[in-house]
């Protein structure tokens, strides 16, 4: 994922979990907020997931998953937050657990908006 495409700042992130605006599935839990320019996404593991090495492992995952979905998601800013329960996942069952939360995301925002 190219870093034009990543939340950085510490206050913008908490910015989005503070508007508790969110979705979770097995394996993934996401905050999210809408906006005007782009995809932006954040990615985060406590300490609590394992090791930094195990952490960043996960990090890569997600981030490769959601490389192809940058083209069509909608404007919003993204938080990511991984769950212990992805560390047995496959990497085939976290992309369909990363598809189901956009779209849960997605119908979730369109029947606010109704």
């Amino acid at each position: 994922m190219k870093k034009k495409f990543r939340l950085k700042k510490n206050h913008e992130i908490a910015a989005i979990v503070l508007k508790r605006q969110k979705v979770a599935v097995e394996h993934y839990s996401m905050y999210y907020q809408k906006r005007n320019d782009g995809v932006k996404i954040a990615i985060s593991a406590s300490k609590k997931y394992g090791n930094a090495v195990e952490r960043n492992h996960a990090k890569r995952h997600v981030r490769e998953i959601m490389r192809p979905l940058l083209k069509t998601l909608p404007s919003y800013s993204l938080v990511i937050v991984i769950k212990d329960a992805s560390k047995n996942a496959t990497f085939e069952m976290k992309r369909k657990s990363l598809e189901k939360l956009i779209e849960k995301m997605i119908r979730k925002e369109n029947l606010s908006n109704e």
